[in-house]
């Protein structure tokens, strides 16, 4: 599974600076995409730029990509507060990076 999405984790790694870990969730981490899927992803790292601007700030994808950007304090307190789109998201999440923390 991970070799299909090492094009889009090297892009985002090389192209969008320090990373802390990248999340596919959604259709496609439970093995169900099709060929309409896009693919959902969550990126976490630090930075001091606004959530709109994070979004700007993603390099151009080769593939349909819903990516959502947040500091690593931003998701901690969201999945502490029990934010239903994290916990959803974290219910099939698939580790994409750091490659040492795929399970």
């Amino acid at each position: 599974m991970f070799d299909r999405f090492q094009e889009l984790v090297d892009l985002i790694v090389s192209g969008y600076g320090p990373v802390e870990r990248i999340l596919l969730f959604g259709s496609a981490a439970r093995g169900e995409q099709d060929e309409a899927s896009d693919a959902d992803l969550i990126i976490i790292k630090r930075t001091g730029e606004r959530f709109l601007r994070r979004l700007q700030s993603v390099p151009l994808l080769p593939v349909a990509a819903d990516v959502f950007v947040y500091t690593p304090e931003e998701f901690d307190e969201m999945r502490e507060h029990e934010n239903p789109f994290v916990l959803s998201a974290l219910e099939d999440a698939v580790i994409l990076y750091p490659p040492e923390e795929r399970g």
